[in-house]
């Protein structure tokens, strides 16, 4: 069977259109695919469905809904799980999935090619759609750009120049767009006309965002005023990264291609090499670019930066020692707001939509920061002083662990305690989901389970990992815990409970999952760990420098905080 989500939704099965149903019925398979092989709530299937007007029907005209496409697609392709549904699907099967695969593989204009137009097309005006619209929209056109960076470093400048010429009407302040247009003018001998499409470039943004090029457009001017020697055309057809390995498919996700050309081109008008950066400053973030390895970007913070967590619009830094937040946009990749704490240290971060949340350890606190003002809204105390203090987000709950062995569920919307366990143990991490809790113990060396519903544990009381757990996360269908003490990183299968240990570098502080691949930063040695997680193993470490802390990956990027030695 086959999926099409880049177009209008369409099924097939052995070449032939199904029928699926109605409107509700397609949304609903919308909505379940953007999910695909995850536990979709009914609420939250609700919520797509018909907002905030949901019928006092809705749960069993949902049940209809689900039963009738388990009839088009059978009965074994849509299960029901838990609190909610999921929807069975081999990567294969979709093509946003076969997509993927192709720009792994570097067949750039084959991946291209499964474009049937604009992503959704029949769901353009449904609000839960917009996002994942936007997204995709992004996707495809951040791969047009890398196909077009290839071309150029084949030489193809002239037949690129009409091309790029509509692209750049349609989005007039995408610089990266503009950037390439300049220089496939310039090396078609057209000057005049490249240093005059800057110059448009500058009354756009100027007139429309009040700020000028940025310093990577800046500079492509400069050198063309100069006949810059090496913006010649490339003597070879070689493509700028042919050199550098491309992942494997098991390693690629969708947002994995937004690295390709927005994480190098840039830096390709200042750098020398399209090796990046040698190191990260102490007291900035690091960008590294999953596609080519490297870290391309560097942007400052506060003092000592700490934990970090990211979601589509921003990327939050926790300043130990200046007791502030950092938000960072990911698309201009610049710092665009400081919120203070006050006189409390952050020392765990999380965030979902509307809000960051702050554990502040030694206080035994919970502070909500709204994102849409960037201020500091509520602080709660949830248990007395202690000496550490963890905050995570899953299911439809704020979770947040102190030193005490206090594990407490929190109402996000009325900021307030829904209940509380005991551990028994020093949690040092935490991480959620819609199934299970689980609170990494550094006294213990062990990972605890949790019923997100009951606050039981099971199916067993605990799970040995390595010594001085100290960071936790999920994904790639494995829970992953970073332990400092030992130098590893131990998989848990949730399925079965049972744990392999991996070995990274000196002192692992952080672990994250993303862009197909488990980044681990190693405070001991300025190191980043990447585990393929197909095979458990370390596929690559990359240095960075000083002593990198919280990690996390946001827009196809991998991000970095690096503290002083």
């Amino acid at each position: 069977m086959e999926f099409r989500i880049l177009g209008p939704l369409e099924v097939l099965e052995d070449g032939r259109a199904l029928d699926v149903g109605g409107t509700k019925q397609r949304a609903l398979l919308v909505v379940l695919l953007l999910n695909a092989n995850r536990v979709v709530s009914t609420d939250r299937l609700i919520e797509a469905l018909w907002g905030e007007r949901a019928p006092g029907t809705a749960q069993k005209t949902l049940q209809v809904h689900v039963s009738r496409l388990r009839k088009a697609l059978g009965k074994e392709r849509i299960v029901t799980s838990g609190p909610g549904y999921q929807l069975l699907l081999e990567s294969r099967e979709l093509d946003l999935s076969r997509f993927q695969i192709l720009v792994s593989q570097g067949k750039l204009a084959d991946a291209l090619s499964l474009w049937r137009g604009p992503p959704l097309a029949d769901f353009a005006y449904e609000p839960f759609a917009q996002t994942e619209i936007a997204r995709l929209e992004e996707l495809h056109l951040v791969t047009i750009e890398e196909r077009i960076e290839a071309d150029l470093g084949r030489g193809r400048h002239a037949a690129l120049v009409s091309e790029l010429d509509v692209l750049v009407r349609g989005h007039p302040l995408r610089e990266g767009i503009r950037r390439q247009l300049m220089i496939a003018l310039y090396r078609s001998n057209r000057q005049a006309e490249a240093l005059e499409s800057y110059q448009q470039a500058r009354r756009s943004l100027n007139d429309q965002l009040g700020i000028e090029p940025g310093p990577a457009l800046r500079e492509l001017e400069r050198r063309i005023l100069n006949q810059d020697e090496s913006l010649a055309a490339p003597r070879t057809a070689a493509h700028p990264f042919a050199s550098v390995r491309r992942p494997s498919a098991v390693l690629v996700v969708a947002l994995s291609v937004l690295a390709g050309l927005t994480a190098t081109a840039a830096f390709l008008a200042t750098q020398d090499s399209v090796g990046g950066l040698s190191e990260v400053p102490p007291n900035h973030v690091g960008l590294i670019d999953p596609v080519t390895n490297h870290v391309v970007a560097a942007i400052p913070v506060g003092r000592q930066p700490g934990p970090v967590a990211a979601d589509a619009d921003a990327v939050w830094i926790a300043n130990l020692q200046d007791r502030n937040l950092t938000k960072i946009d990911p698309q201009r990749r610049s710092a665009v707001a400081v919120v203070s704490l006050g006189d409390r240290t952050p020392t765990g971060l999380a965030v979902d939509s509307g809000a960051v949340w702050v554990a502040h350890g030694l206080r035994g606190e919970l502070s909500r920061v709204a994102t849409q003002f960037d201020r500091l809204t509520q602080t709660i105390v949830v248990t007395a002083r202690s000496s550490t203090g963890v905050v995570a987000v899953g299911g439809r709950y704020v979770w947040i662990a102190f030193g005490d062995s206090t594990l407490a569920r929190i109402q996000p919307a009325a900021v307030r305690q829904d209940g509380s366990t005991l551990t028994g143990s020093t949690p040092a991490a935490l991480v959620a989901n819609g199934r299970a809790v689980w609170v990494a113990n550094s006294g213990e060396s062990t990972v605890q389970r949790f019923d997100p519903i009951t606050f039981e544990e099971g199916p067993v009381r605990t799970i040995t990992v390595g010594r001085r757990p100290t960071a936790i996360a999920v994904g790639e269908g494995a829970v992953w815990v970073a332990n400092r003490g030992d130098d590893s990183v131990t998989r848990i299968d949730p399925s079965t409970n049972s744990a392999i240990t991996i070995r990274v570098g000196d002192e692992p502080s952080a672990v994250a999952v993303g862009v197909g691949a488990v980044w681990v930063s190693n405070s001991g040695d300025g190191t980043v760990s990447r585990i393929d997680p197909a095979t458990g193993e370390v596929a690559g470490t990359l240095d960075v420098g000083s002593s990198p802390a919280g990690i996390a990956v946001a827009a196809g990027l991998v991000w970095v905080a690096v503290q002083a030695l």
